[in-house]
């Protein structure tokens, strides 16, 4: 009987040893995809910034919604912009305001204070969460697309594109936080932030490049790797000649 057991057990661990090899086997042999290709290739897209560009900053300064809901809309309209969009942390005072940048977009907390305001004059606007975490916005989900929302909204507006041809988006008239719920998604017209690179240049904030790490590394002005793909690249551009450059000297021309 325990011969039995015994060899029960040796034939389970054989199957699963097997299955394992066999899994391992598929994962090994999976085919590699236009895009892991291009990574490996390539190192991935990075942004290529002007030397001289001046740039638009979103100002953290709030701690009702997380850090990285409003470094999401930030990222987004950076996207969306295809131009640069820092941001940091800070304390708004609506007296007299701290602008980082060229332009300021704040994120606040203040019951009494608006949803929103724009103040192109002063080159800054705040989006308040306390105000859209009215009613429905209590709950998480309705909060943090709220505030995504309404940061694209009111940053298209404070970088130039005010409205918009197309009708029921973003940058339609929003009464309430409620308004801002009939929306699906934070996307803006196409058209808002064709008007916003226009005046960001005006201000001298220039849209970015788009390039790869292996561009950047031959170009001289790359940073050092981040993972295996880029150092891999990193190596290989920046390694010395196996064999010495062999230049072949000028022939003299002779008059016949």
């Amino acid at each position: 009987m325990k011969r039995i057991v015994l060899s029960a057990a040796v034939a389970v661990a054989v199957s699963v040893a097997a299955r394992a090899e066999v899994q391992e086997t598929a994962v090994a042999a999976k085919p590699e995809t236009v895009a892991s290709i291009a990574e490996r290739e390539t190192g991935g897209k990075i942004i290529a910034l002007y030397k001289n560009t001046k740039k638009i900053f979103f100002v953290n300064a709030q701690s009702r919604v997380s850090a990285e809901i409003v470094e999401a809309a930030r990222k987004k309209m950076q996207d969306v912009l295809r131009t640069p969009v820092d941001i940091t942390e800070g304390k708004f005072d609506f007296a007299a305001p701290k602008i980082e940048g060229e332009l300021s977009l704040y994120v606040i907390d203040d019951d009494k204070m608006p949803i929103s305001l724009v103040a192109p004059e002063g080159r800054w606007a705040f989006v308040n969460v306390a105000r859209l975490a009215e009613g429905r916005g209590e709950k998480a989900q309705f909060l943090e697309a709220r505030v995504k929302k309404e940061c694209a909204r009111i940053g298209c507006m404070l970088f130039g594109g005010i409205s918009s041809t197309y009708k029921q988006n973003l940058l339609s008239f929003a009464g309430s936080a409620e308004d801002l719920d009939k929306f699906e998604t934070d996307n803006l017209p196409v058209d808002g932030p064709m008007r916003c690179q226009r005046y960001l240049l005006s201000l001298g904030v220039k849209p970015y490049r788009l390039t790869t790490y292996r561009k950047a590394c031959e170009e001289g002005w790359a940073n050092p790797p981040t993972n295996d793909v880029q150092k891999a690249i990193w190596d290989k551009v920046h390694a010395l000649p196996t064999a010495p450059i062999k230049i072949k000297p000028e022939e003299k021309k002779t008059e016949k």
